[in-house]
């Protein structure tokens, strides 16, 4: 029986863009870093060739006819990556910009000579257009692209080819022809912001996660947040009678015949002061008070604001907090990034070991997201992972109306949850009331009675006669 070959893979300093690349950029490679300028190139470059010196590997960094690397090593010092002490022994600096005025000929004599003489495992060419812009005819340019990458192949070099290009010049020039991988980096404007992106185009033998993915550039240097998408794992709904857990709430409970299913997801609708963060908080509570570590990620209220609901209700937020049974995270939607937030979200649930989950709201979260096709790629992803990580999800949005019949928001997300859960206003006997009921629960049978919900000391109860309906399944 054969063995699989494997490739010898080089990390980029950063996990979480080796997973998006299938492990780590191929040993031996040519990859192109493309994008406009201030996108991240010179940066994501030198925290590669960093990591590789840690590990003890040569690296060879060259400069054209953009800024010196005397410049831009006098920047890199902002990064914790950066190390005075590699930066002089295993990170060799040099400038090329004499030989490339002299022509292709003489530019990969002189580019030889370096490699010859340090013998180095990385190479980075920064700025490799100004090589290409500077010889000019396009034949000659391809020509001297082709016999580089001929020659590294021979040396062993992984190469770094670093350039200033826009989106629409990727097929345009001759070193995206002969790469191995391209990476492309930019930014995507969102109303006032811009939020840093970077996309693989191309990896030659390795499984890659392809889209575009977020970037965030740190002290810290660069951090990439893998696009959310809907885990390869099977769904842990695949039993036949699933574990229930109870709402907190003995009607509501009742209404769904004894809790909602462990792994199910359960997305509350309703107006504006309807009872939706109430519920949600006391969902947590109850599993608190089991031992249950739950997590709330808000986008709305503040932590000291969530705080002062529960006293009000008779809840001690704060001593659940300190036994480590409730994690409160909060978040401004105004600058969110949607894609880093759920990537963090997902990491907080794993790390705190929680078995509950709430996101308050979905309508604030929206509002990071670019359009309403990605925001049901999120949610749907969103609930998908919770099922694999065995969590209890309560997601909450607001609803279209304060009066009227159950119309739901049209946001197109209602497919993604398990139970739908519509919070209202109802004029009783002329008076303003609040009510609740299930529009679905997938899977069990339930009541589709609407109930009267009441806030007080204690949280939500419901009254035990609805006003009408009946059984459903």
């Amino acid at each position: 029986m054969k063995t699989k070959p494997t490739l010898q893979l080089e990390s980029t300093g950063d996990e979480s863009f080796d997973a998006i690349l299938g492990g780590g950029l191929p040993a031996q490679s040519v990859v192109v870093i493309a994008g406009e300028p201030g996108s991240g190139k010179t940066v994501l470059t030198l925290q590669i060739l960093f990591r590789a010196a840690r590990q003890g590997k040569k690296c060879l960094y060259i400069t054209t006819l953009a800024e010196p690397a005397i410049k831009v090593l006098r920047y890199m010092q902002l990064f914790a990556f950066f190390d005075a002490a590699l930066a002089d022994k295993q990170i060799v600096t040099a400038d090329l910009s004499a030989a490339v005025r002299k022509g292709a000929d003489a530019t990969l004599t002189e580019l030889s000579a370096m490699i010859e003489k340090h013998q180095p495992t990385f190479l980075a060419i920064d700025s490799f257009r100004g090589i290409a812009d500077h010889i000019g005819a396009r034949h000659i340019a391809r020509s001297f692209v082709y016999d580089l990458a001929t020659q590294t192949a021979g040396w062993g070099v992984t190469t770094l080819l670093v350039g200033e290009y826009a989106a629409d010049e990727l097929s345009k020039y001759a070193e995206f022809a002969i790469a191995d991988g391209i990476l492309r980096l930019g930014a995507e404007k969102q109303e006032l912001t811009s939020v840093r992106e970077i996309e693989v185009l191309k990896l030659r033998g390795m499984d890659y996660v392809s889209g575009i993915h977020f970037l965030e550039i740190s002290d810290k240097g660069v951090f990439v947040f893998p696009r959310v998408r809907a885990p390869k794992q099977a769904d842990a709904l695949g039993v036949e009678k699933p574990e229930r857990v109870s709402t907190g709430i003995d009607g509501l409970d009742e209404l769904f015949g004894g809790g909602i299913p462990r792994t199910g997801n359960t997305l509350l609708e309703g107006p504006t002061g309807s009872g939706k963060t109430i519920l949600s908080l006391q969902f947590l509570m109850a599993g608190a008070q089991q031992g249950e570590k739950g997590i709330l990620f808000t986008l709305e209220e503040t932590p000291d604001q969530l705080r002062a609901i529960g006293i009000s209700l008779g809840w001690d937020l704060s001593e659940m907090e300190r036994k480590g049974l409730l994690l409160i995270s909060y978040i401004s939607p105004v600058e969110l990034s949607t894609d880093r937030y759920l990537h963090i979200a997902r990491e907080r649930v794993v790390t705190s070991k929680a078995r509950r989950a709430v996101f308050d709201s979905l309508t604030s979260m929206q509002l990071g997201v670019p359009s309403e096709r990605r925001f049901k790629e999120l949610v749907y992803s969103l609930s998908k992972h919770m099922r694999a990580a065995n969590v209890t999800l309560l997601m909450t949005m607001e609803g279209p109306q304060l009066l009227g019949a159950e119309e739901l928001s049209g946001h197109g997300i209602s497919f993604i949850a398990d139970n739908l859960l519509r919070l209202r206003y109802m004029e009783v006997y002329g008076r303003l009331e609040r009510g609740i009921s299930i529009l679905k629960a997938r899977g069990i049978k339930h009541q589709t009675q609407v109930r009267l919900l009441r806030i007080g000391h204690g949280g939500v109860t419901l009254t035990e006669a609805g006003l009408r309906g009946d059984e459903a399944s």
